[in-house]
């Protein structure tokens, strides 16, 4: 005679017999899927290790953006082998058609996902590299990116559709037909994308060149070029702002690089004298001051030479000369300016030479036997 426990023990076993027997191909699918997943990450990890190590060897830095290009994909590739080694691993019995359609239309998605990324990293990585190496200076910009990642989004997308039995080829005419439409409504936003990639392509502006805008167009906008996106052209001002430019604004725009050729700047800096200086002791005294300070005001170059030139010339009360020197960048001129005037000033009062103050002489007249002016 059976116990109510011994009744409860057989009753408790045959429902774990069950529930294997019901699940036992989704635990089998599991298990595969983890361990090969598990393994397939520790290979890849040495893998990328060892290819550090080797691109670490070698002269150019290309190995190493392809490797860090591919590190992400990577990621969709594991899981994509374990996936299809799990699915291999299944009895056609344990998996039900639909179940084996789904996971066969996800492998599909993941590797066209992976393919069409690492083709995309790989070619922005090989464009980079091409470009560093010409003498075009065409940089690599948001937007460049971004249509290299829509080209080949375009096919994955095309091959993703065409496994849910999606006919691309209609649907595309009908987006087209569509599309005039919305063309029109959009029309801004097209005229700020065609023309950042023409300004892209152009090679005129790079990141990092300061720049400015003529007034017309955009106001008084001037600062170092940060990016170029798809509908806009950031600048961080000298005043550490960031200003949005519409690049169909930037492509109309009369644009100043003072980057381009060169990144150093002259400077000017005027100030006027009295009229009975000594014009030789002046030159000598002005170069003096600036050849001491090349090394210790920061920015200030030795080369090009300063120069002390008698313009504009003649004033009302003072003879007004123009200082030039060279500056590294922009956002040194202000500062070396400041401090060369300082030092000039120190070493007029020392000299002797004055700085006028505009003075007038006022003449009066007074008709004979007219009382004289007051006085």
């Amino acid at each position: 005679m059976s116990t109510p426990s011994a009744n409860l023990d057989i009753d408790s076993l045959g429902k774990v017999l069950r529930f294997w027997t019901e699940w036992h191909g989704a635990w089998r699918f599991a298990l595969v899927f983890l361990l090969v997943l598990g393994a397939a990450w520790v290979v890849r990890s040495l893998l990328f290790r060892a290819l550090e190590r080797i691109a670490a060897r070698t002269s150019t830095d290309l190995d190493d953006t392809l490797a860090g290009a591919l590190r992400w994909p990577s990621r969709y590739w594991i899981v994509l082998l374990a996936l299809v080694v799990a699915v291999a691993d299944l009895d056609e019995r344990d998996v039900p058609a639909r179940i084996a359609h789904a996971l066969s239309l996800a492998t599909l998605i993941l590797l066209t996902i992976s393919v069409a990324l690492a083709v995309a990293r790989v070619s922005i990585v090989l464009l980079e590299h091409s470009m560093r190496r010409s003498a075009t200076g065409i940089q690599i910009t948001t937007l460049t990116k971004m249509m290299i990642r829509l080209f080949w989004a375009v096919p994955a997308v095309l091959i993703i559709l065409s496994a849910f039995n999606v006919q691309a080829w209609p649907a595309m005419a009908t987006l087209g037909v569509g599309g005039i439409a919305v063309s029109f409504a959009l029309k801004d936003t097209f005229a700020n994308v065609f023309s950042g990639f023409y300004v892209s392509l152009a090679g005129q502006l790079h990141r990092g060149d300061f720049i400015r805008l003529d007034r017309s167009t955009a106001g008084f906008v001037e600062g170092y070029v940060m990016d170029i996106h798809w509908r806009i052209t950031t600048l961080l001002t000298l005043d550490n702002n960031m200003v949005l430019i519409p690049n169909s604004k930037l492509a109309e725009a009369i644009v100043t690089n003072f980057s381009q050729p060169a990144a150093p700047l002259s400077v000017s800096i005027p100030y006027g004298v009295a009229y009975d200086t000594d014009i030789a002791l002046l030159d000598r005294v002005v170069l003096e001051v600036v050849k001491s300070a090349i090394g210790e005001v920061a920015g200030l170059l030795r080369e090009p030479a300063p120069v002390n030139r008698l313009t504009p010339g003649f004033a009302e009360s003072a003879l007004n000369f123009t200082l030039s020197v060279s500056v590294t960048d922009v956002a040194a001129q202000f500062a070396v300016a400041d401090l060369l005037r300082r030092r000039l000033l120190a070493r007029f009062r020392q000299e002797g030479i004055r700085i006028p103050y505009p003075t007038r002489t006022l003449e009066i007249h007074h008709e004979p036997g007219s009382p004289p002016p007051a006085s």
